[in-house]
Order: structure tokens, then sequence, then C-alpha cells
């Protein structure tokens, strides 16, 4: 018996070892809904893959992100603790206090051998946020996607990018949800083609920067790389055109919108005006734009009301250059969806 007993305590110490190590969601959890992750200031063990370089978001120490298949987080720590580099894509099985910082839930190790190498799967796909959808605390830590180039379901950048501790702030309307987006100076990314206006489809982490509890907003986009950020720049087709690209009837009280490409041919100027069935004019999309496009109607008229459910005419009109005047029309419905 007295020789069993060591091995006993082996099995149970083994045994509570690998207990520690949890699911990402798990050392997140915060179950009364206080903003204050449940484990804060425990020593945990979390697999993740690692979804930018160690140094990205930090000029000294770590600061990255990891995500398994249940959410994502912030590792922070301190050169001391690193170590070496770590890569995008790879695997690490990470051992460190739960902290948070400004709202951030992170993981932060103490030493180099809390971070223990497994393998290097790749970098996950992004997960798309979908037309109108915010970041929120369920996202945080998460590579995401906004806007879909296979749906050319674009954000549109709401003001021009402003400097700030190091970096960039701006704003996109996705749909009609604004998402704060935050340039990091440390990435080396540089925005000097982007102002109030300008398309993209982004990538980038979701975080967050709450100074005050209960730490519910705050919550921004984070490019990595110069990747990342892509300007939409449709191709038009020089035949004189009008056509909706999205579902019609659509419902813009459910946010949706409506995506409408013109063009024409070379030395065309366009106007796009919407009207309702009685033939007043209600919205005017493009006045003599002097090139073909494609934009984003919110079923509002020009005064920013939703428009009443029904039927509208889209009128296009082009001009060449010896005075020439075109038409086309679509007929789109504003509708809303039945329970």
């Amino acid at each position: 018996m007295r020789r069993s007993f060591p091995v006993l305590i082996l099995i149970l110490i083994i045994g509570l070892a690998g207990a520690q190590t949890v699911t990402i969601e798990e050392a997140r959890e915060d179950l009364n809904g206080d903003g204050i992750p449940d484990h804060l200031g425990e020593i945990m063990t979390i697999e993740g893959i690692a979804t930018c370089e160690g140094t990205l978001f930090s000029e000294t120490g770590l600061s990255f992100y990891v995500q398994d298949e249940t959410a994502g987080i912030n590792i922070y720590a301190y050169d001391s603790a690193s170590p070496g580099t770590i890569t995008a894509g790879e695997r690490w099985r990470i051992t460190g206090e739960i902290k948070q910082y400004n709202g951030l839930i992170e993981i932060s190790p103490s030493e180099p051998s809390d971070f223990v190498y497994i393998d290097n799967p790749g970098v996950p796909q992004p997960l798309q946020l979908g037309l109108n959808q915010g970041i929120s605390e369920g996202v945080e830590g998460l590579l995401l996607a906004l806007g879909n180039s296979a749906q050319s379901q674009w954000v549109t950048v709401a003001n021009s990018p402003e400097s700030a501790g190091g970096g960039y702030n701006f704003e996109v309307w996705n749909g009609q949800m604004a998402i704060a987006v935050r340039v990091s100076g440390s990435t080396g990314i540089t925005i000097s083609d982007i102002t109030a206006g300008t398309r993209l489809f982004l990538k980038g982490i979701g975080g967050q920067y709450d100074s005050e509890p209960p730490y519910d907003s705050g919550y921004q986009l984070l490019p990595r790389y110069q990747s990342d950020i892509q300007v939409y720049q449709p191709s038009i087709s020089d035949g004189f055109h009008l056509t909706v690209l999205t579902e019609n009837p659509f419902a813009p009280s459910f946010g949706e919108t409506l995506n409408i490409e013109y063009g024409g041919p070379s030395g065309m100027r366009f106007t796009v005006t919407v009207f309702d069935r009685s033939g007043r004019d209600v919205r005017h999309l493009a006045d003599s734009r002097p090139a073909g496009d494609v934009m984003q109607w919110n079923g509002k008229d020009d005064s920013g009301e939703t428009l009443p459910i029904g039927p509208y005419i889209v009128l296009l009109e082009g001009v060449d250059s010896d005075g020439k005047r075109y038409t086309t029309t679509e007929t789109v419905v504003v509708a809303t969806p039945l329970n």
C-alpha cells in the first residue's frame, strides 16, 4: 500500500494539471454579465492559433491574438516572458493570468515556459460580419471580415482618419451600423488613400477600448496588415445600363440596402433619381456624375426619412458629349418581412 501511495498522488497531480486547460470561451466567461471576466486574476491554460505576429500590436513586449473554435483572446506579456518569434498561423498552449485592460480580456504569461508550441495549422478564415452587424463582446478577439466582396457588399468610411495615440482612428458604416476602426502605428499600415466616402473591404481583429465599467462599449476593428484594407473600385461595363445587384424587394426597416450599378460610354454624365408611384422625386442618388458606379440605397428619402412600403422607380439619365440624352428605369420595392 505504501508503494502505491506516491503513484496515486502523481496520478492526481497529472489529472489536475490536465484539467486546467480550458477553451478560450471558458477563460473569457462572464456568467453574471457584469462586464468583468469571472476568472479575473486566476491562472489558466488555453490553446489557440495566433492570428498575427507576437509583437504586431506592441512595440515592446508581446501583444497578439489567438483563437480556437470557441472564441478569441488577447495575449499580453513583457519581453522577459517571450518564447521567441510567434508567427501567424501557429498553434500555442499558453498559461497566464486572466486580466482586463480597458474592457479587453487578456491572458498574461509571466515567463517563456508559459508558452508551448504545438503546430502550425495556418490562420483561420475570418468570421464574416453580416450587414448591420457590429463588433460586440461575443466576437472580441476573433479575426473578422467587414464587407463581402463576393456579394459586392462594402463598408463606407464615415470620416477621415484622425491621428491618436501613435495610430489612426476612423469609423465605417456597415449598412446602418457604425463601426470604429483602429489602425495601430506598430502595424506599419498606411491610410493615405482613405477619406470619408471611401468604400472598403476590411479584415481585422475584434478589439475593445472602454475605460469605464460595465465595459460594454468601445469595440473596434484592428487591421493587422496593409492587405486587410482593400479599397473597393468596381469595374463598370461601358454599355448604358442600370442594374439592381441585390435582392428586390428589400426591407430598410431591417437594415437592408439596395445595391445599384449604373454606367455607360466614356464621356457620359449620369443622374440617378428615385420616384414614388405618384411621380414625385424622393431621392437623388447621383447628379451629373462623370462616370459609372455602384451605390447603396438605404430606402430613405432626401431628408433621411425611411420611405413607406411600396414600389418605386429608379431612373437613370445619361447625357453624352453631344448633349444626347439616354434613359432607362428599374422598378424596386420597399417592403417589410412577414412574421
